[in-house]
């Protein structure tokens, strides 16, 4: 499914651009529906705010919140990416909505989490995973994912909190893209200075023997597990249960 273009820059660079992937319909659902979501959240207190002035909104546990979801995360070039990085068996850590809304600052430069917290050097191949949906034109104004190509090379430093780096960059691309982002690249969402939110997801995946962010199947409705795809079901965790025999 991934070209051997498309592999060597996912080893050679630690991201790639999936531009155009998800149809404009779909992508114009996803979208509306993210939306809907975090509004309906933001009435709760069990919202995710963060960022300063909370500015910046997560919407967590998308495959309990939409057949559509469910779907989305099915992609199969998406998935085919995941599996050159993280193993065919590689499973979901958390499926989210990313609203930055206008004003959001930068929020500098990390590398995801576990891999934030081993000691180093830390391990030279992909641990995890993600995949930043754009659901909204990701541009230069509106808080673009930044990146420094080739950081995933570098097993023994993070990124400085305040530091620019010459070769940092922004990835924008048209609505529908897909951004697919070793977890160990340095990378961060930057400022929104427009007057719309930039609207995003974010699938984040995981070797199948690291424990996921999210505990799906503890999550998730009986009637998701019972329409589940063997996709799906993998994703969720239930291939990687521990073997319960005696």
């Amino acid at each position: 499914m991934l070209t051997q273009s498309e592999k060597n820059q996912l080893d050679t660079e630690g991201f790639l651009l999936l531009e155009s992937l998800i149809p404009p319909d779909t992508t114009a659902e996803l979208r509306e529906r993210a939306l809907s979501l975090a509004a309906a959240e933001q009435q709760t207190d069990k919202s995710h705010i963060y960022l300063a002035n909370g500015s910046a909104q997560r919407v967590w546990n998308l495959i309990n919140k939409g057949k559509i979801f469910e779907e989305a995360i099915q992609q199969p070039k998406m998935l085919a990416a995941m599996a050159y990085l993280l193993g065919s068996d590689c499973t979901l850590s958390s499926f989210t909505v990313n609203v930055l809304y206008p004003g959001a600052p930068d929020a500098g430069l990390h590398i995801d989490y576990p891999l934030s917290a081993l000691p180093t050097p830390r391990p030279s191949f992909p641990m995890v995973a993600n995949s930043v949906w754009f659901l909204d034109d990701w541009t230069l104004e509106n808080g673009a994912t930044s990146c420094v190509p080739r950081s995933h090379r570098r097993l023994e430093t993070l990124p400085e909190s305040g530091v620019e780096y010459a070769d940092e960059l922004q990835i924008c691309g048209p609505r529908g893209s897909v951004l697919i982002v070793n977890g160990a690249i340095w990378h961060g969402s930057s400022e929104n200075k427009t007057n719309a939110p930039r609207v995003g997801l974010l699938g984040f995946f995981c070797r199948s023997i690291l424990k996921p962010q999210q505990a799906h199947l503890k999550l998730v409705s009986d009637d998701v597990i019972s329409r589940a795809t063997p996709t799906l079901k993998r994703l969720l965790g239930l291939d990687s249960l521990p073997n319960m025999n005696a």
